[in-house]
């Protein structure tokens, strides 16, 4: 029912309510002073009898009564309004990103509440996003960082020698020159580097919760997910299961299994469990030949990352769905 519609009833029940009160405690009280007052006191008037200020006061009762079952409603409509003042403001304070509100009506203002937490889905996301961004460019940082340290350590040597030997060895001055040609490209490659491969990749190991993982990266994609109609189901049967490995290349290997759910299973839903030490990602989608050709890189880079972090990933996929077993070796 929309809000219209509830406050129309409401009037039109606060309208008819008020004379019918009156009518019934009116008639309720003449009953009562025939049989059981006005025989007992020799004819009093009604207006001298207890019975009358005993309406007056039933009248007042009632009326405080229906004053606050009414208002009960206008009270509940004002909470919701001020619960989603709050939010949005706690939304706009970049402090933290509020949790997702319950939605218990579908009139207005649980449409509302819904586009409210359509606006904190998509804030996640975004927030999660540019986090993930950042932290794969601090890793390719301390990659170019270790890979750079052994060049210039080789120019620092030669250098050395070069004052009293340049005349006499040209191939130090060449390899020189190779070296200082090879930092180049590895300072291009911190612009340019797509993160398309991980082959020779640097990865630092480490202790990764995988429910918090998951759960972090399922409320990033889960706008996504909710805008495309797919619904995202996460089962951390195996709650407390610790991969050694590393978290961001971790995310960048589930990324992609979200990302080609999303854009190429046409599915309805999406299950994540973690069973047995496994991460299970499965679809009830279309389904592909794995065998077969494929323009994107998705199942290539989750193949590159799955043998970087030795992880064994197993594909299965059907016209019933595909699914993504991943076990770390």
């Amino acid at each position: 029912m929309t809000l219209k519609n509830k406050y129309r009833t409401l009037l039109f029940l606060a309208i008819v309510s008020v004379p019918l009160v009156i009518l019934g405690i009116s008639v309720t009280m003449s009953i009562l002073y025939d049989k059981a007052i006005k025989m007992k006191n020799d004819g009093t008037p009604f207006h001298e009898s207890f019975a009358y200020p005993l309406m007056l006061f039933a009248f007042v009762i009632s009326f405080a009564l229906l004053a606050l079952l009414f208002s009960t409603s206008i009270h509940s409509l004002l909470k919701k309004i001020t619960m989603l003042n709050n939010t949005i403001r706690e939304l706009a304070s970049n402090e933290r990103i509020p949790e997702t509100l319950a939605v218990t009506s579908e009139d207005e203002i649980g449409q509302l509440i819904q586009s409210v937490n359509l606006l904190i889905e998509r804030t996640t996301y975004r927030e999660l996003e540019l986090a993930q961004q950042q932290e794969l460019q601090k890793e390719l940082l301390q990659k170019l960082r270790h890979d750079i340290h052994t060049p210039l350590t080789a120019i620092r040597l030669q250098l050395f020698y070069l004052e009293d030997q340049l005349q006499e060895q040209p191939k130090l001055v060449e390899s020189l020159t190779e070296q200082i040609h090879y930092i180049t490209n590895l300072t291009n490659e911190f612009q340019l580097q797509s993160f398309d491969t991980s082959e020779n990749a640097y990865v630092m190991q480490e202790e990764v919760q995988l429910a918090q993982l998951l759960t972090t990266m399922i409320k990033k994609w889960r706008y996504l997910y909710r805008m495309q109609n797919i619904a995202l189901h996460f089962h951390p049967e195996d709650a407390h299961v610790i991969w050694i490995s590393n978290e961001l290349w971790l995310q960048r290997l589930f990324d992609n299994v979200f990302q080609n759910t999303l854009k190429h299973a046409q599915a309805s839903k999406l299950e994540v469990i973690i069973k047995d030490g496994q991460v299970i990602m499965s679809d009830d989608g279309i389904g592909f030949t794995p065998k077969d050709a494929h323009d994107g890189l998705g199942l290539k880079i989750i193949q590159d990352i799955a043998k970087t972090l030795h992880i064994e990933a197993f594909l299965q996929s059907n016209k019933d769905g595909t699914t993504f077993r991943f076990t770390h070796e």
